[in-house]
């Protein structure tokens, strides 16, 4: 299994996508690498040779060059700006618990409002990490775009790291939808990097106050729908996952009433204990561990997305080629073993006879059956299934203009992909007739479908422009 990459290796890897030429001695590590993994799947195959590329072509750039890497500078700023919202976080919680002691007249000394400890410090975290997620469900999960806290991270940490230091920020922002999805990842662990610090600070200075402040709790109302039993239902509710192992950590009815705040007077009788374990376990479950889990939640899916890297950008794929010239996808194809099944997407009608001497040249597979997009919702299913299941190379899908498509071409893809398993599945774009003969395809219409396969996120998937000129 190819080597995960690391955010600041995606940052040099782009880097030398555009400086670095294709050596020799690269082509037959790579082609060393891929007999030592076996006939594995093109996207395993394509990580495990590109890895072994940049290994190589980053070994000789450190031999002959002085400058920093792009990708050194990045993680540089990362760690600087991910110190920096640490610290800034753990001023603000410190300060806010501090802002939130109250005096009470001249003589009663100082004490927190029940109400607005709560309120802020725990119900205010909780409805925006609640808020956070669905905006992270309705925006992110579906566009791989940037939250609206994310963007603003983002624009933060490229005003901090500067010219030289967002440079690989900047490469792996414009390289594609996949980077952005890991980018993303990393923005949210910094922010909620911030989020547990600053409960941290929430937590220290409410410590720090109960030891060395003679502190008191009181709550006070002049509307009934805050008054004592609602009050009891939220602070049980808050207390609901500790209470019936540490039941002195809810403060009881009679308690919470010798709080109560009357004629601006604390009851003698009031005790404060009760509301010290309450609000410190309070203030634990449900403002600082959701964030140290969420936070441990975006590293896992940041390292899933770096493991999860299919580099089918059109870039990654010419080089690629580069790297294996005598062959596109590592195995070689001359018999009957090597069929696939076309499906007809567009209703063309291009005969396969025209399209054989192409795709075994250059695609190097052999169409064995021919279906339309359709059958596989009629009658005909079962036998395109069992089609499928005998073509030993997968599936080429006859494409032409984008503007034709039909709009259930993803979910198509999407029960290919689940009854063929990791079989390959390409996408020949074919060109107008011209005087009865098939031509290549305009290159707008090449670069939607390029752009439709890389969303795909499918490492299997693949577009290949026909070019009946190329045939010998």
């Amino acid at each position: 299994m190819a080597k995960s990459w690391t955010l600041a290796e995606l940052a040099n890897f782009e880097v030398l996508l555009k400086e670095a030429e294709v050596r020799d001695e690269e082509r037959e590590a790579v082609a060393l690498a891929l007999k030592e993994i076996g006939t594995k799947s093109e996207s395993e195959q394509r990580r495990t040779g590109l890895r072994v590329w940049y290994d190589s072509a980053m070994k000789h750039q450190r031999a002959n060059a002085s400058k920093d890497e792009a990708g050194q500078r990045l993680r540089l700023s990362l760690g600087l700006i991910q110190l920096v919202v640490v610290i800034v976080s753990l001023v603000l919680g410190a300060s806010l618990m501090g802002s939130l002691v109250e005096k009470i007249g001249v003589t009663e000394g100082k004490a927190y409002n029940v109400w607005k400890l709560l309120a802020v410090p725990i119900g205010g975290q909780f409805v925006f990490l609640v808020l956070a997620l669905i905006s992270w469900v309705v925006i992110r999960n579906n566009t791989r775009k940037f939250t609206f806290v994310e963007e603003l991270m983002a624009q933060v940490i490229k005003r901090i790291a500067g010219k030289e230091g967002s440079k690989g920020w900047n490469e792996l922002y414009r390289a594609g939808s996949a980077y952005r999805s890991i980018l993303s990842w990393r923005v949210a662990r910094i922010t909620q990097w911030g989020a547990v610090a600053f409960n941290i600070g929430i937590l220290a200075s409410f410590l720090a106050i109960l030891l060395f402040l003679e502190i008191n709790f009181f709550w006070a109302t002049t509307i009934n729908e805050f008054g004592l039993p609602q009050l009891t239902r939220v602070t049980g509710a808050v207390a609901s996952p500790w209470s019936a192992l540490f039941p002195d950590w809810l403060p009881t009815q009679e308690q919470m009433l010798n709080t109560q705040l009357q004629t601006g007077k604390l009851n003698p009788a009031g005790e404060a204990r009760p509301w010290y374990s309450f609000f410190f376990m309070a203030l634990f479950l449900w403002a600082f561990l959701p964030r140290l889990l969420m936070t441990g939640f975006c590293a896992l899916r940041e390292k899933r997305e770096l493991k999860r890297l299919s580099f089918m950008e059109k870039r990654h794929r010419e080089l690629w080629r580069k790297l294996t010239p005598r062959v596109n996808s590592a195995v070689q194809v001359h018999n009957p073993s090597d069929g696939v099944v076309l499906i007809d997407v567009g209703g063309t009608e291009v005969e396969t006879a025209e399209l054989r001497p192409f795709l075994l040249q250059h695609v190097r597979v052999n169409p064995t059956q021919r279906f339309t997009a359709g059958v596989l919702n009629d009658d005909q299913k079962e036998e395109a299934f069992a089609s499928l299941k005998e073509a030993k190379r997968g599936v080429v899908m006859l494409v032409e203009s984008w503007s034709l498509s039909p709009k259930q071409l993803t979910p198509l893809h999407n029960k290919l992909r689940e009854y063929i398993g990791d079989l390959h599945i390409f996408y020949l774009v074919l060109g107008l007739p011209k005087d009865g003969v098939t031509q290549a395809p305009d290159a707008n219409e090449l670069e939607q479908w390029e752009h439709f396969v890389v969303e795909l996120n499918d490492g299997e998937a693949e577009v290949i422009a026909y070019n009946p000129s190329s045939v010998i």
